[in-house]
């Protein structure tokens, strides 16, 4: 048999055994004695029995009453309670966000995005999975992650992208290097020194080696060193071990002194940062509301790096 009982008839039962008193129950639900009369009696109607004995001073529980009010209470209390925890949600009263980042993205994007969240919606928790772009994709198609600030290498049907902003790489060396006399470097420029790289699965590492698969390097020189970190490779190329390649988007976070930083003009040198997800799954409102501010962030940032070649 289907059932046909809706919340505020049952809402408007609970406020009257609460209250004792229609005329009482009538002013919390906001509405005439008249309408609120109604209410219990469509209810009444819809179950076949009758809930209240009622007199023109009183109301009392039948024992029917009783029954249906003990089996009733704590599942509307429950519904209740999950309509407001899912208006909560909606409304980015609280919310818990996991998401993935590029080294360079959440380097420079990150702190001055989620401080923007955190002013506009205290109450919403943010996890940050920095990882190299190959595995960023992979805790998106696993769901580790809801989404992630890192660029789109290769076509994914899968996943939906939607660009945060146009990056390059820069190569990056000791002032008076013989690259600051060269005015529009490109790969084959870097690749006559020797390198110090980012590892395997960066994104920095796979354009490059992408870039420079069919150039032939000269004797004695080529890759030297190989790291994570961006923050090392600067500070070996300081130490004069040799020239680097680093996204444009990380150069404001680190420590440059005594270093040049050039953009390089090879179309392959360029990339796009974006927000990557899955084209199955909508990001929740805690998180749109993260992607508004590292947008409004990107904006803010993109007159402060270097010239986009």
């Amino acid at each position: 048999m289907a059932i046909n009982i809706k919340y505020r008839p049952l809402k408007a039962f609970l406020l009257a055994v609460d209250s004792n008193s229609f005329t009482h129950a009538a002013n919390r639900l906001g509405v005439t004695q008249p309408s609120f009369t109604l209410l219990i009696q469509d209810l009444e109607d819809v179950l076949g029995i009758r809930l209240f004995e009622r007199t023109t001073r009183n109301i009392a529980l039948t024992s029917a009453g009783h029954e249906f009010h003990a089996r009733i209470q704590r599942p509307l209390a429950d519904l209740e309670e999950a309509y407001r925890s899912l208006t909560d949600l909606a409304a980015k009263r609280r919310g818990n966000i996991v998401l993935g980042a590029l080294p360079s993205s959440a380097l420079t994007l990150m702190p001055a995005a989620v401080g923007a969240l955190h002013r506009e919606h205290p109450a919403l928790k943010v996890r940050v999975q920095e990882a190299h772009n190959d595995e960023l994709i992979a805790m998106l198609r696993t769901n580790q992650i809801e989404f992630a600030v890192a660029t789109l290498t290769d076509p994914a049907p899968d996943l939906s992208f939607s660009r945060l902003m146009n990056d390059c790489f820069c190569a990056v060396y000791p002032v008076g290097h013989p690259l600051q006399h060269v005015a529009r470097p490109q790969w084959r420029d870097v690749i006559r020194y020797d390198l110090i790289l980012l590892s395997h699965g960066s994104s920095a590492r796979w354009q490059f080696d992408h870039a420079v698969q069919d150039e032939t390097l000269p004797a004695g020189v080529g890759l030297r060193y190989d790291v994570t970190n961006m923050g090392t490779a600067a500070g070996m190329v300081r130490q004069g071990l040799g020239v680097s390649v680093l996204p444009r988007l990380a150069l404001p976070e680190l420590n440059l002194s005594g270093l040049v930083c050039t953009p390089l003009y090879d179309e392959s040198a360029r990339r796009e940062i974006g927000i990557l997800h899955r084209r199955d799954r909508s990001l929740s409102p805690a998180a749109q509301a993260l992607e508004h501010c590292l947008r409004r962030v990107a904006e803010d940032l993109a007159p402060r790096l270097l010239s986009y070649p």
